[in-house]
């Protein structure tokens, strides 16, 4: 008698880490879903405002004002840049294009815009012309998709 009810405990013991151990992972996964979809919204957000900023400079810069200038590095300076070589590459932009006018935005950049709470890693692209942003590292949208331009963003 003694025998089954040791075997009875375990045998509860075992399920009740198994309850735990599954709760656990899918928690971890609602975590992560909201993770990913509060990442792809703060993206979203800074390419705006940067967007933002950039519309004004490429608007004073259409009515020919004498001290303005586009902010950024020309990227014709980086198109060895790997991460350059593979936005055109995948077609996503094409420097040789007369439609666009293609800058890197630094941090630096980012301060003389006057979004000092913007921080990355490398770089945004902004096209000037078609008033667009582009994230060089990408970002994967609900559907599993890599987005790179805001205005592919939903």
């Amino acid at each position: 008698m003694k025998k089954k009810s040791v075997l009875f405990t375990y045998i509860k013991i075992i399920i009740v880490i198994g309850i735990l151990i599954a709760g656990v992972y899918f928690g971890l996964r609602i975590f992560n879903k909201e993770y990913d979809k509060e990442t792809f919204e703060t993206v979203k957000t800074n390419m705006l405002l940067i967007q933002a900023k950039t519309e004004l400079i490429a608007q004073k810069k259409k009515i020919e004002e004498d001290d303005v200038k586009y902010i950024g590095t020309k990227i014709s300076k980086k198109k060895d840049d790997p991460k350059i070589k593979n936005l055109i590459d995948n077609k996503i932009i094409d420097i040789e294009s007369k439609k666009s006018n293609y800058y890197c935005i630094d941090n630096n950049n980012l301060d003389e815009l006057g979004l000092n709470d913007i921080r990355i890693d490398d770089y945004f692209i902004v096209d000037y012309k078609k008033n667009d942003v582009i994230y060089v590292d990408g970002i994967e949208n609900k559907e599993g998709k890599i987005i790179y331009k805001l205005s592919d963003m939903e």
